[in-house]
């Protein structure tokens, strides 16, 4: 920082499964980018030793998202989203099948838990969801970027989450449709 000054620490917030499921995103997003392999593979150019057909997958297959985007990741590979809530929009609860880093980039949310608990996140604060079912109400003041929230993710892949009993935690988009 140029004035010298540290600046706060932000909120980091680390989220793992209970041991009962719990309540589909409706937001605007932007895919920033994705792939469909974690680890990603190809990202040489091409060359003498790496023929067109195996360089550059990761471009290829971003490419190939852009027709139709999800903000979640692609079986086995991560996406990059900026998702946008406008004021006074509420997420719904849900759970995606992957481990999300989260960076409030504008605006205040108040995150919920199926749990019941519940935490405010303001900008910068970061925050990781660990295949845990969620939602979000957007706090934003209307005085504050126009009351919009806007959160940066990243999502990866991960491997189902298994509970006690060997019961398996699988994606749901729409927990608040069905209940918990």
């Amino acid at each position: 920082m140029s004035t010298g000054q540290r600046q706060p620490q932000p909120l980091r917030i680390v989220y793992r499964v209970p041991g009962s499921p719990g309540k589909p995103p409706s937001a605007d997003y932007a895919l920033a980018y994705n792939t469909s392999t974690f680890p990603v593979k190809g990202l040489s150019p091409p060359s003498s030793a790496i023929p067109e057909s195996k360089s550059n997958l990761d471009i290829k297959s971003y490419h190939s998202q852009l027709s139709e985007p999800s903000p979640l990741n692609p079986p086995n590979g991560t996406s990059c989203t900026i998702i946008e809530a406008p004021p006074g929009k509420d997420v719904p609860m849900h759970r995606t099948e992957s481990l999300d880093y989260g960076v409030v980039v504008d605006g205040t949310t108040e995150l919920v838990l199926d749990s019941g608990e519940k935490r405010i996140l303001k900008k910068g604060d970061v925050f990781v969801q660990r295949g845990t079912a969620h939602s979000w109400r957007n706090l934003t003041e209307k005085s504050d970027n126009g009351g919009v929230l806007r959160v940066f993710f990243v999502f990866q892949p991960i491997e189902k989450v298994q509970l006690e009993g060997g019961k398996t935690v699988d994606q749901d988009l729409s927990l608040s449709l069905h209940g918990a």
